[in-house]
């Protein structure tokens, strides 16, 4: 039986501002059903407070599984090593671009006015992130998204690229994270606190990141608008986000489960 049910947030709960009432119903009705739930994404913490308040979720894995936080308040994390972002900072400052770090409790940029992260924010919508002076102190860092190119990407990880968990979702900005984690890391480790096994638990989402997660739980649900290398990795494909997909999904495969 199906007691955790986890969701990528852009592109499986939400599109941009737009949180279709057929999944927040959904949600609801797994909720009213005993299922944990919640949210897994690579999404900073400090974003999700809205989302959190309406769908009535205690529980977020963000930052790509190196933080997962319950009522807001971290629980369990992975963070850089300080002379790690010092390092990204300064090839960020060398190489003129800009650089997002996302923290427990804040979200912070290296520069004003980056016309790359302007784009992303007109794309996906982000928080404005405080802006970091030279030299001041950074706090610990869970994720870091970097607005360059592939080829860049070098400058700033040298030939250690694959010691970290690097995720690009667009051709000029990647997520770059600690080695070793991801969202079913930060699963794992939510399903050991609720006493969860991993076939007890549904996961749902859109995009590349989300495969690990995929592997993992026992019941694995592809957005009918992800990429066919999603959709190949899930053991489901619902309709896509804007066709009701969440509820869709809940009605034809969890419900069934929960009913036995």
């Amino acid at each position: 039986m199906i007691k955790l049910a986890a969701f990528d947030v852009d592109g499986t709960l939400i599109d941009r501002d737009v949180l279709p009432d057929s999944a927040v119903e959904a949600l609801h009705r797994l909720k009213s059903c005993g299922v944990h739930l919640t949210l897994c994404t690579g999404r900073s913490n400090v974003e999700l407070n809205g989302l959190r308040g309406k769908l009535g979720i205690e529980w977020a894995i963000t930052c790509n599984g190196c933080l997962v936080t319950r009522h807001g308040e971290a629980v369990f994390g992975k963070a850089f090593p300080g002379h790690t972002i010092r390092h990204f900072l300064d090839v960020a400052e060398r190489l003129n671009q800009g650089m997002l770090l996302y923290g427990a409790t804040g979200m912070y940029i290296n520069r004003e006015n980056d016309p790359k992260f302007r784009q992303a924010q007109q794309e996906i919508g982000m928080l404005e992130p405080a802006v970091l002076q030279k030299g001041a102190p950074v706090p610990d860092i869970y994720q870091c998204i970097i607005f360059c190119s592939e080829k860049d990407e070098a400058e700033y990880l040298g030939g250690n690229r694959d010691h970290y968990y690097v995720h690009r979702w667009r051709t000029w900005a990647v997520d770059i994270n600690m080695p070793g984690m991801n969202k079913a890391v930060g699963l794992q480790h939510l399903a050991r606190c609720l006493n969860v096994r991993p076939e007890e638990i549904a996961v749902f989402g859109d995009g590349r990141n989300d495969i690990e997660m995929f592997g993992y739980a026992g019941m694995s649900i592809a957005m009918g608008n992800a990429p066919e290398e999603v959709k190949r990795a899930a053991r489901y494909v619902t309709r896509p986000i804007h066709e009701d997909g969440i509820a869709y999904a809940v009605e034809q495969w969890i419900m069934p489960e929960l009913r036995k």
